[in-house]
């Protein structure tokens, strides 16, 4: 099985990054997510054309959380990144969650 081009971003880091165009969901907005909820999460991948960016900010219903674990099902179409496809299952931690719906 091929590697993917991509990774799930740490929302945090992204944050302490450019902290005047994104901020952390709070505590109170993450902990009540459940089943039928979604979230925007941060997709990384290698880009080797300066043109394009090298993230792209996609949504993600929620269909499971289980010990403050997460998995979910891709709901947009990603522009970039060529092996991911709406509808696909992502596993991600509280960690990763850029915004709430």
């Amino acid at each position: 099985m091929k590697d993917k081009s991509w990774r799930l971003g740490d929302a945090i880091k992204l944050i302490d990054k450019i902290p005047h165009k994104f901020s952390k969901p709070s505590k109170n907005a993450i902990e009540p997510l459940e089943k039928g909820h979604k979230v925007k999460l941060i997709f990384n991948f290698n880009n080797d054309k300066s043109e394009t960016p090298s993230h792209e900010l996609l949504w993600v219903e929620i269909l499971l959380v289980e010990n403050k674990k997460f998995m979910g099902q891709l709901e947009d179409d990603p522009i970039n990144i060529q092996d991911l496809r709406r509808g696909e299952i992502i596993e991600f931690e509280e960690r990763h969650i850029l915004d709430t719906d």
